[in-house]
């Protein structure tokens, strides 16, 4: 009986240390993501090109380096995630409680890259 224990607990060991070692390989698959809630490529994909692409009307290379995505060395990449942790915030702490529909980009930029200062 104390054989099956010691083997369990070896058992249930291994499975623990896996299962981080997964988790690590999971997170790894996206680098420099540092606001959108994404874990996978395809997931972030299917966001900024059905989101991010139509709201602001650009293309990826507006915000990265192609070639090079986790880079930060434009700027846009830097301003659009201050805006994504903005319109984040605004929908968790002021939509959500007043039982409102989320925003979007989209209520300020209307398909451009810039917004109407009007």
């Amino acid at each position: 009986m104390v054989l099956k224990g010691k083997y369990m607990r070896l058992i249930l060991c291994i499975f623990l240390i896996s299962s981080v070692f997964a988790e690590d390989k999971i997170k790894s698959e996206l680098k420099n993501v540092r606001v959108l809630p994404y874990t996978k490529k395809a997931e972030i994909m299917k966001y900024m090109k059905k989101t991010v692409t139509k709201e602001l009307g650009v293309k990826c290379n507006f915000c990265h380096n192609i070639k090079n995505f986790a880079s930060d060395e434009n700027a846009h990449k830097l301003v659009a995630r201050e805006m994504m942790s903005m319109v984040m915030n605004i929908n968790k702490n002021t939509m959500k409680p007043m039982k409102l529909h989320e925003i979007s980009c989209w209520v300020c930029h209307r398909g451009q890259k810039h917004p109407d200062h009007n």
